[in-house]
């Protein structure tokens, strides 16, 4: 048995839970891309009702692990090229939804799973996660994107350091480097999650979603091509039905006289 991916819509929220047998951790083989692909399919469908996703395990100890054993007994210098374009195909579908993506990480995040991550908006965690891009210490590099996304996170300097030592990154530590965007007690991350999906929901759809697409872009583009992207962004905006009643609204209670 290999991890399942389970998908509850909610109205605007959605959890996208990595949720392996019983007393394992969270790993990943074809088997499990193939459904988070399929779950991601079905995400994609409801964009015009989810506003934003959570991305959590239902282990108490472990986000998630990376490979399973099978996966990696399986890896050679044939099978391994396929394996690497398979997680980078999912992965990047992931990073590419139309809203927000938080993930939840409240255990050990280690290797692919540090990298499943680092495909979200937003990473919080409680002080018991541990973070780590492990791969070097088996011989392998971050092959899901990680030396990508990682130095974008945490900068060069610093991501380098991370890779060359795989060593583990405390929950608090993360969030000083920018590795993490926030820590929340464990009592307490329902309780977030439920403030941040509110907070995005009260924002125009629209919106958010070039949003995502400008910070995305905004790393390996020149000024002048940004300034390019907002416009066409304003445009796209301001074309919306939603945008010219968020606008007419906000005009109406200007014009009213403060009492």
């Amino acid at each position: 048995m290999t991890t399942e991916i389970q998908l509850v819509i909610n109205g605007p929220t959605a959890d996208l839970i990595l949720a392996p047998p019983e007393g394992r951790p969270p790993t990943f083989d074809h088997a499990t891309l193939d459904r988070l692909d399929a779950q991601l399919t079905a995400l994609e469908n409801a964009r015009d009702s989810v506003r934003v996703v959570f991305l959590r395990s239902t282990s108490p100890k472990v986000f998630c692990a990376g490979a399973n054993i099978n996966a990696l007994q399986h890896l050679n210098p044939t099978s391994i090229g396929p394996w690497i374009e398979h997680g980078h195909r999912v992965f990047n579908r992931l990073e590419s939804l139309p809203f927000p993506v938080v993930a939840r990480v409240e255990g050990f995040a280690l290797g692919g799973g540090l990298e499943l991550a680092l495909t979200a908006d937003l990473i919080l965690v409680t002080p018991a996660a541990q973070l780590a891009q492990t791969e070097a210490k088996l011989g392998f590099v971050a092959g899901w994107g990680g030396s990508w996304r990682l130095p974008r996170r945490v900068g060069i300097p610093r991501a380098k350091e991370l890779f060359f030592t795989g060593r583990m990154v405390s929950a608090s530590e993360a969030v000083a480097i920018g590795l993490a965007d926030e820590c929340v007690a464990p009592e307490a991350i329902n309780a977030r999650c439920a403030q941040l999906a509110q907070d995005v929901a009260a924002c125009s759809p629209v919106a958010v979603r070039e949003l995502k697409r400008l910070a995305a872009t905004a790393p390996s583009i020149p000024r002048e091509a940004s300034a390019a992207a907002e416009t066409a962004a304003s445009v796209a905006c301001l074309r919306d039905p939603e945008t010219q009643r968020r606008v007419a609204a906000f005009l109406e209670r200007r014009k009213k006289p403060a009492s």
